[in-house]
């Protein structure tokens, strides 16, 4: 024998759950985390810095001998939901394919010897994001061609002014998180981009006017 059974709210709406000839029962997939008057959603917009120092956001540095590390760490009372990065790369001579932030033509070094990677790290370890990124197009192929413009020579690099690329990540349309990359709150999770060559200004790889910098966009929850 069957019994029936409502499925309805706690609050005395009368808003019940709904199911189909099938057996179905209707759902409504939400792209954020629920919110109650226990919850507080804040914008959150960051840079990733050295070391978590919350001040450092320029990237040429030298991580040839020993990794440089520019992370978003976790907080407590608050999880992180990163849903997208902003990349920046600027530099003279920029171009996708050939080189990272620019070449600098006395060395006429064009792509990393070692790479950049980006990942996260949570209970489960380190979750790799991106390896090996050596040239400017692998922060392209990276974010799936987001944002698209110009063509030709000039696709996806801003040519007024000193060259730059700033490709996104999107973490719901390249990964599938719909709430996006969560740091969990009073933890050691971390997003970082990891640097192992000398990206000096300057230097044996750089020009001396090139520039990197990433941003991470979501929101913190409460």
């Amino acid at each position: 024998m069957s019994i029936k059974v409502k499925i309805e709210d706690g609050d005395g709406n009368g808003n019940r759950a709904k199911v189909t000839e099938g057996g179905y029962i209707f759902i409504q997939d939400s792209n954020i985390p629920p919110i109650d008057d226990r919850d507080l959603q804040i914008i959150y917009r960051q840079n990733l810095t050295l070391n978590g120092d919350g001040t450092t956001t320029e990237m040429t540095v030298n991580g040839s001998t020993t990794p440089q590390l520019f992370t978003i760490d976790a907080i407590p009372e608050k999880d992180i939901y990163i849903t997208s990065l902003s990349i920046f790369v600027q530099a003279t001579a920029l171009s996708l394919g050939e080189d990272f932030a620019g070449s600098n033509t006395a060395t006429a070094t064009l792509e990393l010897p070692n790479g950049c990677r980006l990942y996260y790290e949570d209970k489960n370890g380190e979750i790799n994001i991106g390896t090996d990124i050596k040239v400017n197009f692998d922060f392209i192929r990276l974010c799936q061609g987001n944002t698209p413009f110009g063509d030709n020579s000039t696709a996806f690099i801003k040519t007024d002014g000193t060259p730059t690329i700033f490709p996104i990540l999107s973490f719901k349309k390249v990964f599938g998180f719909n709430g996006g990359l969560r740091l969990l709150r009073n933890t050691t999770d971390k997003l970082v981009f990891e640097i192992n060559d000398d990206l000096t200004a300057g230097g044996t790889i750089l020009p001396a006017n090139a520039s990197i910098n990433i941003i991470a966009n979501g929101f913190e929850l409460k």
